[in-house]
């Protein structure tokens, strides 16, 4: 898939490399690597290619959709260390 606006390369304060940024209007984002910035470009695009089997919901991203499925399979692989609980994702078990 080709995406129609070009990479704009900022040169940053540090010694990272430069920062790719985002070159849709009104967007801010800033990327360090390619990969992210394209597959950031998707979200402006509406295209969501990686759709749900059990319920059709499609995602802009591989790893969205498979962090959404195990909403399906009820797979909770980020447990609390101290109560046991389990979560879908990392970020709800930090949050805890």
């Amino acid at each position: 898939m080709l995406l129609p606006s070009p990479i704009k390369r900022i040169q940053p304060s540090s010694n990272d490399g430069p920062l790719l940024k985002c070159p849709e209007p009104n967007c801010n984002k800033v990327f360090t690597r390619a990969y992210n910035l394209k597959s950031h470009q998707l979200s402006h695009s509406g295209v969501r290619p990686f759709k749900c089997k059990t319920c059709q919901t499609s995602f802009v991203r591989k790893h969205d959709l498979k962090r959404h499925e195990r909403l399906h399979t009820g797979v909770k692989p980020y447990v609390c260390s101290v109560c046991q609980r389990g979560f879908y994702r990392s970020d709800a078990l930090s949050r805890h």
